[in-house]
């Protein structure tokens, strides 16, 4: 149990710092920070299940090292909350950070166009112009749509990458433990095998000299009954 808690502070560590990153750039952070954070975030997660797990299982064992855990878990669970909410409110300031830039964006191109000199009254095919101009705008609009649409999936991506990588390291942990207690498991049979061995040499011993006793008794009443036949 106490490895586990271990673990969740060096996970709340990282988040601490991970946020403090995104939020010291919240506009200019990159996506992969984002996705490191959700990851760290479900790890998290888990972990505070797990150690919930664990306390609950202890809870019919009213002792201090019991109390001492829940108020880690409500610690645990107070930081996860709190990680949790304040990543969502980052996410959304920058969604609105972008969201107005993309607008300034696109009202200072109108701008741009609307104060171009026009030359509809000189010229008959302004109108024509015009459409061109219109169309290109729609098309510019088109792009930085999709060009948003590939950075949200890029994003997404990493997202994805970042929890199999944990994924991964989870598994090579895992494997780990059981790789060490399989082992112990070994070392324990050795040291069974060796104590069965040790019994079985004690048992052997123990009947050998039960054999001997009782041959000496039956030894010392047939010379008993020789030297009272002698003396008779």
């Amino acid at each position: 149990m106490n490895s586990l808690y271990n673990h969740g502070i060096k996970q709340t560590q990282l988040l601490t710092k991970d946020l403090s990153s995104f939020e010291s750039n919240v506009s200019t952070s990159p996506l992969s920070l984002q996705g490191s954070i959700t990851t760290s975030l479900a790890a998290f997660r888990k972990t505070v299940k797990e150690y919930g797990d664990l306390v609950n299982q202890n809870k019919s064992t009213e002792d201090d090292a019991n109390a001492k855990h829940e108020q880690r878990l409500e610690k645990f669970q107070q930081d996860l909350q709190s990680f949790s909410s304040k990543f969502e409110t980052l996410k959304k300031q920058r969604e609105n950070i972008q969201h107005e830039a993309n607008k300034q964006e696109l009202l200072g191109r109108r701008h741009h166009a609307g104060s171009e000199p026009s030359t509809a009254s000189d010229n008959p095919y302004g109108v024509n112009n015009g459409g061109q101009q219109q169309q290109q705008m729609s098309q510019q609009e088109g792009l930085f749509n999709e060009r948003m649409s590939l950075a949200r999936g890029t994003q997404q991506l990493d997202q994805i990458l970042e929890m199999g990588q944990q994924t991964f390291e989870d598994l090579v942990e895992q494997n780990d433990i059981l790789r060490k207690l399989g082992a112990k498991f070994e070392e324990s049979l050795i040291t069974l095998g060796v104590s069965q061995g040790t019994i079985k040499r004690i048992e052997k011993r123990a009947k050998q000299d039960k054999w001997l006793f009782w041959g000496g008794v039956i030894l010392m009443f047939v010379i008993f009954w020789y030297i009272l036949r002698i003396f008779r």
